[in-house]
């Protein structure tokens, strides 16, 4: 064989072995890539849900009435709302990984704060805290799972990473309610309020940790050059269907957020059913069942059949949950909330996979952090007049009547104003259109 040749066979099987190895790497790198994801929705959707649960039981434990419950909550929710879209925006121009390591960072640390606030002042300083922070977190978060997914397998992917996510919420707070009775029942010890919470906010502090962790080993997802000039985050509303999208979700979520300065007082408070801590955690478990099975399902769901019909039976059935509230407070008992957080857990569930996919199906690639953020801010000032408003409204009818009569009234008003803010459901334009 020739010299010529022979280098030149040399070369190419030079050049394959690079490409070989190469192509090993590749696939190393996105398995990694894929675990981390994995890691961080895990921790992430179980510290959120957890929170999510616990946040309002503590408030009402240290002392919190309608009226405040309900401005704190719309304080986070509002803070929340203001920023979101920003961060989405930022996003979609700087990148994903920097954003979700310091947002991470952030929720770490206002959790950890949230175990030694035991008054309602540092109560509000955290969670103005806590609302800056999960506002980075989520649009970013949103985003980087777009940029990572295909229109048509979007909602499986991110049902399936939330639902394991909050399936490991789940054997947290099983694990936590098992140690609490053991410790009654055996040793006789039931301890104070403050550690029992205190607990629960550091299983959800580590798992933050766990999450700013993954996030410093995340590969950037933003797949188009930091330099490229993302639009104006307002330019979204140039969208006719994002926009009565964003309508119809944002009238639906005023009448979410009404019940939110209303169950935990219903479920924690002295003048109801006053549930301990372990029925707390019970009845949570329950929720988050129902809302992963949901989430799940909904996932593969809304990949098949499209996002509208999802949409539609998630908002229709919560109307429900307001009524199952008056048989839990007229007989006084706590069993009627396994059914409250049955129905919600499978209407949330469903309903949120659909509502981050359906603002990523509507954005251009380029603009997925700056739709995800609108969305998630518009349904936050929602949610910040709806709890505002009927935490308020609440009390007053509580302090001049009695909080039984509070309960019947402002739960079966709720109750119509969701049926009503549904119907809007029905006129939104599927966001899957499926390939011919």
């Amino acid at each position: 064989m020739p010299d010529d040749q022979l280098i030149l066979v040399k070369n190419s099987e030079s050049l394959e072995e690079e490409t070989s190895e190469k192509d090993t790497q590749d696939s190393k790198n996105k398995k990694n890539q894929k675990g981390l994801f994995w890691l961080i929705s895990i921790g992430n959707n179980g510290s959120q849900l957890i929170l999510l649960n616990f946040f309002q039981y503590f408030a009402v434990a240290v002392g919190v009435k309608e009226g405040i419950l309900g401005f704190v909550t719309a304080i986070r929710n509002l803070l929340g709302a203001v920023l979101q879209g920003n961060f989405g925006y930022l996003s979609d121009k700087k990148g994903r990984k920097f954003l979700l390591l310091i947002g991470f960072f952030l929720t770490f640390v206002a959790t950890t704060l949230l175990i030694f606030s035991y008054n309602p002042i540092m109560l509000i300083i955290v969670s103005i805290l806590h609302a800056f922070s999960f506002s980075i977190v989520v649009p970013v978060w949103n985003a980087a799972l777009g940029d990572v997914t295909q229109k048509e397998g979007r909602t499986t992917y991110i049902g399936k990473l939330s639902s394991v996510g909050q399936g490991v919420g789940v054997i947290l707070m099983m694990i936590l309610a098992g140690v609490f009775w053991m410790l009654d029942y055996f040793k006789g010890i039931t301890l104070r309020f403050q550690v029992q919470y205190g607990i629960v906010f550091a299983i959800c502090a580590a798992n933050l940790l766990i999450c700013t962790i993954g996030a410093a080993f995340l590969r950037e997802t933003r797949k188009f050059e930091i330099s490229r000039k993302a639009p104006k985050i307002l330019s979204a509303f140039k969208n006719k269907p994002f926009r009565k999208f964003i309508i119809v979700n944002s009238f639906f979520g005023v009448t979410m957020a009404a019940l939110w300065p209303i169950y935990p007082v219903i479920q924690a408070g002295e003048d109801f059913l006053h549930m301990d801590i372990n029925k707390l955690i019970l009845v949570a478990v329950i929720y988050t069942i129902a809302f992963s099975i949901s989430n799940y399902i909904a996932g593969r769901v809304g990949d098949k059949f499209g996002r509208k019909p999802v949409l539609i039976f998630s908002r229709v059935i919560m109307f429900s949950v307001a009524l199952f509230y008056i048989p839990a407070v007229l007989s006084g008992s706590w069993y009627w909330i396994i059914l409250t957080n049955s129905v919600s857990g499978i209407g949330n569930g469903a309903f949120l996979v659909m509502m981050n996919a359906y603002a990523l199906d509507m954005a251009p690639d380029e603009d997925q952090g700056s739709y995800s953020g609108l969305t998630q801010a518009s349904w936050g000032v929602a949610t910040f007049l709806g709890s505002l408003i009927m935490g308020f409204i609440a009390q007053a009818i509580s302090e001049n009547f009695n909080p039984i009569t509070m309960v019947v009234s402002t739960t079966i008003a709720i109750a119509i104003m969701r049926v009503i803010a549904s119907i809007g459901y029905f006129f939104i334009k599927e966001s899957l259109v499926k390939k011919s």
